[in-house]
């Protein structure tokens, strides 16, 4: 199976010497190697992209510093890319921004949330089952965002979600993931990076969800079912 990173941001250069960059991040986190060959391609620093989706099998898109309503060229390149693998029966996986902006490429709507930032470990309900897990369990990622899907795009089920976040984790049929929060950071990482975002984060938001908690966990256990998802046939 062939495995595309499309790479829409990194981690802050100031902590790539202790955590590793943003790819190794999700090829090491979410086991990505024990399935197939991964190719990267650098949209957000080079516009890069496949030539066509048929280089990959399944792509995968993480987060991102910028959001899908920003005035940035990339991301209207990146949308009709996203457009073509959907319509062509690729998979896709995405976190954070890349939950975000496959719905904005296939049709629904992301913004502001009302609510403020979402920062933390908070918890989610899945609002039906979902491989092993069943309707009711909740799960609590490290999440930090303002933006959010407030309107899914045609044809998709929302998974989990809660009164802050309705539209947590999405799925498409067996061809579609999406998911707000992040598995893929680390406890110690999330915190050197809540500190790099002091500037733009209140001193409230930024001691929201502090303990590690379940987080660890219930991570592991996402990239499971992700896994299962995406690659087990």
């Amino acid at each position: 199976m062939k495995i595309g990173i499309l790479l829409c941001g990194n981690v802050p250069h100031t902590l790539i010497d202790q955590f590793g960059d943003y790819a190794s991040c999700l090829q090491r986190k979410l086991h990505l190697k024990r399935y197939g060959d991964v190719s990267t391609w650098n949209v957000f620093e080079k516009s890069e992209l496949p030539k066509n989706d048929d280089e990959c099998d399944v792509y995968i898109i993480g987060g991102s510093p910028v959001g899908v309503n920003d005035d940035v060229d990339w991301i209207d390149s990146l949308s009709r890319f996203i457009r073509n693998a959907f319509y062509n029966g690729k998979k896709l996986f995405g976190i954070c921004f890349g939950h975000q902006i496959i719905h904005h490429a296939l049709g629904g709507a992301v913004d502001r949330s009302y609510f403020g930032w979402g920062v933390g470990a908070y918890s989610v309900t899945f609002s039906q089952d979902f491989n092993q897990v069943k309707m009711g369990k909740t799960m609590s990622l490290l999440s930090m965002h303002q933006d959010q899907v407030v309107k899914p795009a045609h044809g998709f089920n929302v998974v989990a979600g809660n009164d802050f976040c309705p539209n947590y984790m999405t799925r498409f049929k067996k061809q579609v993931l999406t998911i707000q929060g992040h598995p893929e950071f680390h406890f110690h990482f999330f915190l050197a990076l809540l500190n790099q975002r002091k500037d733009i984060l209140s001193q409230q938001e930024s001691n929201v969800h502090s303990e590690e908690g379940n987080s660890a966990k219930d991570s592991d256990d996402f990239i499971r079912i992700m896994n299962q998802f995406l690659f087990e046939r």
